[in-house]
């Protein structure tokens, strides 16, 4: 019983930033066993969420189009809604994505449950990296992402227009059609409909980057376990043959759930790195484009609001770079441990088992955004470069 305890102690640690996020999105993966009245109250929840995200995003599209004459307000009026395309693919991914997240949990579950102490410490220290480099990215996110769907257009207050009339300003201004939105009661329920649709954009990021991250770091764990399986069995004095036979097929069948365990993770976070790393590109460079823009008005909100929201992008994508050089590196401490085994003190027939092992080392484990880009510190460089290309470009064309 004490087991099991620290088992479900641990797993709440390693699920404590990404299970809370997704939950109350409804992104979190239900017990096959739960009643029917929550899973009718959890496809409410997505009915909902679909509804707001385009209850906002549509009329916010036609102002955008029908109303705006101006480039550079349409770059700035586009940005949130560039976000939320995004998001809400990211949020239809992890919806698709359901039976695959859930059967990786039970993965990570059995792995805690057959882990000794020492491979459990190597557990926690890794979720622990992910929960310090998620928690600045979640508060900056949701101070510059409060500020400018809430506190930037309520501090503007009401403008005056030349026709004697007052208008009060929306997060997303939109155009509807058949509604007057400056009459109240509709004012409050789309301000508070725009605010309560950012929020639910922030927890999507803020939840999907959690989970892979999750995954990930996961899986630099099994690897750290793998090598120092191989470090044993190259240090171990009993050199009898059942003995290293024994260890040599628990490495082999180790190193193959690892490759299973990748391969599911890839199935889940590929798709959604790729839409991310798009994001992020186009977000930071409107983002750079609209501190221009409030720095020739002279607004110290918006500077501020604008500047944490950039480094909130470059935060996330750093997070998610850095957490993809981590599971690089775990395989290049499995491959040295590989490059330097002392096969030569086994059993010639079972040193020979060794072989494909220490070929596959060589072949490094990694995430990759839709196959195309690996998740590394040199790809975070790239997206850096590659951002402010299309900055530069921006900014002398428009």
């Amino acid at each position: 019983m004490a087991r099991v305890r620290n088992v479900e102690e641990g797993i709440k640690h390693v699920t404590w930033f990404v299970q809370p996020l997704l939950s109350v999105i409804g992104g979190w993966p239900m017990n096959v066993a739960s009643s029917l009245h929550s899973k009718m109250l959890k496809w409410l929840l997505i009915f909902f969420i679909y509804f707001l995200q385009l209850g906002v995003m549509v009329p916010s599209m036609l102002y955008i189009v029908l109303k705006v004459k101006n480039n550079r307000s349409r770059i700035k009026l586009i940005m949130p809604h560039v976000n939320s395309v995004c998001q809400l693919s990211k949020y239809t991914v992890l919806l698709r994505r359901h039976n695959q997240i859930r059967q990786l949990l039970n993965d990570l579950r059995h792995e805690w449950l057959n882990a000794t102490r020492e491979d459990q410490w190597i557990y926690t220290t890794r979720a622990s990296i992910g929960h310090r480099l998620m928690m600045p990215f979640v508060i900056l996110l949701y101070t510059g992402g409060t500020s400018l769907r809430a506190i930037i257009p309520l501090l503007r207050g009401k403008i005056v227009l030349p026709n004697n009339t007052t208008m009060r300003l929306l997060p997303c201004p939109g155009y509807f059609v058949f509604i007057d939105e400056q009459l109240t009661p509709n004012y409050e329920m789309i301000f508070a409909m725009q605010v309560l649709c950012g929020f639910v954009n922030y927890t999507t990021l803020c939840g999907t980057l959690a989970l892979c991250s999750m995954l990930c770091l996961h899986m630099c764990s099994m690897m750290r376990i793998l090598a120092n399986k191989m470090i044993q069995l190259s240090n171990q004095p009993d050199t009898d043959e059942n003995a290293v036979q024994e260890k040599i097929t628990d490495i082999v069948e180790y190193h193959t759930k690892i490759k299973r365990f990748l391969h599911r993770a890839e199935h889940v976070t590929s798709s959604m790195y790729f839409v991310e790393i798009s994001n992020e590109v186009v977000i930071s460079c409107v983002l750079g484009y609209c501190i221009i823009m409030e720095w020739e008005s002279n607004s110290v909100t918006g500077l501020v609001t604008y500047f944490t929201l950039q480094a909130t992008t470059t935060v996330g994508t750093f997070t998610n770079c850095y957490i993809g050089q981590l599971l690089i590196d775990e395989s290049d401490v499995v491959k040295k441990a590989s490059h330097t085994f002392n096969w030569y003190r086994f059993p010639l027939k079972k040193a020979r088992s060794l072989v494909m092992i220490i070929i596959s080392s060589n072949y490094p484990m990694k995430v990759t955004a839709a196959k195309i880009v690996e998740m590394s510190l040199a790809t975070f460089t790239d997206i850096v470069k590659t951002t402010m290309a299309y900055f530069n470009v921006l900014r002398n064309t428009i």
